[in-house]
């Protein structure tokens, strides 16, 4: 089953010094979103996709995937000012907490030293099924312990455990997209594969994203992770070389966070990029007849969205967008 998006759980929680720690974390982060980008952000740092290239979990080295679990609860402190614990983590509220994160549920490890302690157990999947995490509360009591350890006299949950975590911010709840993840491996392979001819393959890859992944606000990350080894793969996106100027004669617009660009995406339709962010689209000359298709005017004249059939509307020069 899956639970509410960014949703609460309202049910009586027993345990005050759960119920204290909840409180405070609904205070620091209310619906969630903060967590969830460091999450988000703590994946994409391990896969370091600007400058290895990679997108999936699946092309980390055994030794960077334990790194998982400390990054996150290092950037959780960080991100959250959350003080910290003496024997655990984090001091909330003046209650020991230990951050566990476990890639399956249940998974988490707690040493000898945590028994009785308070700890926030998170999980996350970033597959090409689904992004998503989930947070909870729980107290590594002895009920709620496996009895067997293992060679570093670490303990799991049992099943007594599991089911007493309190889930946080409504339970399963949905990460930013992975977008190279969730491409098929058709579209994935033509962009990271895309060959340089006069230049650095990398460009080749940027324009070959802008060109096949259309519609879509594109992630920094993604684009970064395309650009792998280029000194500043946002530049590479924009004119003076690049994928913009690349692709306008295709008749496909790459629209940024700047200048009049904002404008054009809404008039088009299209959703706003944030800094850092770009969406690309083919463009069109409006028809004489409106046919309900958003119209935008860009230097004067009307363009629209082409349709995906390009015998219907056939490629033609994007136009320039003004700065003013």
């Amino acid at each position: 089953m899956t639970l509410p998006l960014f949703g609460f759980d309202d049910s009586p929680v027993d345990d005050p010094d759960v119920a204290a720690v909840q409180a405070a974390l609904y205070a620091l982060d209310p619906d969630g979103r903060r967590t969830a980008g460091v999450i988000r952000s703590t994946i994409d740092q391990l896969l370091d996709g600007r400058r290895m290239g990679r997108w999936s979990y699946k092309q980390l080295h055994k030794t960077e995937k334990t790194h998982l679990g400390t990054l996150l609860e290092i950037n959780l402190y960080k991100d959250l000012r959350l003080e910290e614990g003496e024997k655990a983590d984090y001091l909330i509220e003046g209650i020991e907490v230990d951050c566990k994160y476990a890639n399956a549920l249940g998974g988490w490890e707690i040493g000898p030293e945590l028994v009785g302690c308070l700890c926030l157990v998170i999980t996350a999947s970033d597959s090409e099924k689904k992004s998503t995490w989930q947070a909870g509360l729980v107290r590594a009591s002895e009920e709620h312990l496996r009895t067997s350890t293992n060679r570093d006299s670490k303990r799991k949950l049992n099943a007594a455990g599991v089911q007493a975590i309190t889930w946080l911010w409504g339970g399963e709840n949905q990460l930013e997209p992975n977008q190279l993840l969730g491409m098929s491996d058709s579209v994935r392979t033509q962009i990271m594969g895309a060959p340089g001819k006069h230049g650095p393959a990398g460009q080749a890859r940027i324009n070959k994203l802008f060109e096949l992944f259309q519609g879509e606000v594109v992630r920094r990350v993604t684009l970064e992770t395309v650009g792998h080894g280029l000194d500043d793969p946002l530049k590479r996106a924009r004119a003076n070389g690049g994928a913009r100027d690349y692709l306008r004669p295709k008749g496909i617009l790459v629209l940024g966070h700047q200048d009049r660009d904002p404008e054009v995406a809404v008039s088009l339709g299209l959703d706003v990029p944030l800094k850092g962010q770009f969406i690309s689209a083919r463009v069109v000359p409006a028809p004489d007849t409106p046919d309900g298709r958003p119209v935008a005017v860009i230097g004067g004249a009307s363009w629209v969205l082409a349709r995906g059939d390009e015998q219907s509307d056939p490629p033609v020069p994007a136009p320039v967008v003004p700065k003013s």
